[in-house]
């Protein structure tokens, strides 16, 4: 029997508890892509380490801001691409194949903006805070927005439906709302799941947080897989490990993986 807040070691276990469960929430964050050499955002070595940076990130600094977002994230779009799937991307793509085949119901939603789990073989993925790869119109009311892996634009280019406004990285900023879909399909799964991973995250962002918030008053058993000292108290298990290390010994259909 699991008691609440307990350290989970015993992988066996707890893989026998998520192999029992029907629906599941996994929930990632940067610290599921640090093994693959991206960097998280917070705390030591962390992108907003640098003030200028963070404070890059507000949308009130739009438009102005625009040529240094780009001149920011352009050249991240290489660097990402350049890196490879981690064992924990490799990890989760499995238990969602594996779940598939056996009636599971698996929602994956990431607050990363990278498409590490897209390589890694995961067929749907929420990008809660957007993604790297899309181009959008800055202005709202306009729809254009593409799959777009450029490096750099010398500058800002011009909006080419609406040829008023200027394109931006599709990632969300602080002061903006969610993904729409991303957060729908969130939302629709913490709804109805009895287990919520978050993997990677501490979930003291407000978007974590809002989800495992509704999950536990749902009655959802909540699960942290991070290799910090503790957690948020809401989570029942904290398994204080990488997520490389323990995901591939904690999901089912590991098979899958190595086929």
């Amino acid at each position: 029997m699991l008691r609440r807040g307990m350290r989970g070691r015993d992988l066996r276990r707890l893989r026998d508890m998520v192999e029992g469960s029907r629906r599941v929430l996994v929930l990632t964050g940067a610290g599921v892509s640090r093994a693959s050499g991206l960097p998280t955002y917070r705390g030591s070595g962390g992108i907003y380490e640098n003030a200028d940076i963070e404070a890059l990130h507000h949308a009130e600094g739009l438009p102005g801001t625009l040529p240094a977002l780009w001149a920011f994230w352009g050249p991240r779009r290489a660097t990402i691409g350049d890196a490879a799937p981690n064992a924990a991307h490799r990890a989760i793509a499995a238990f969602q194949a594996e779940s598939r085949a056996s009636g599971r119901e698996v929602t994956l939603a990431t607050q990363n903006v990278d498409d590490l789990h897209e390589r890694g073989g995961s067929t749907q993925v929420a990008h809660l805070h957007g993604s790297l790869f899309r181009t959008r119109c800055s202005d709202p009311s306009c729809s254009y927005g593409v799959r777009d892996d450029s490096t750099p634009y010398a500058e800002p280019p011009l909006c080419p439906e609406c040829r008023s406004t200027y394109l931006r990285p599709a990632v969300v900023l602080f002061g903006e709302p969610l993904d729409v879909g991303a957060q729908h399909t969130a939302r629709r799964a913490v709804r109805d799941c009895d287990l919520l991973i978050a993997a990677g995250t501490s979930g003291e962002v407000s978007t974590a947080a809002m989800l495992i918030r509704y999950a536990s008053d749902v009655g959802a058993l909540l699960m942290a897989v991070d290799p910090a000292e503790s957690v948020l108290p809401q989570f029942d298990v904290h398994v204080p490990m990488p997520a490389e290390v323990a995901l591939p010994q904690l999901l089912p259909g590991q098979q899958v993986a190595k086929r």
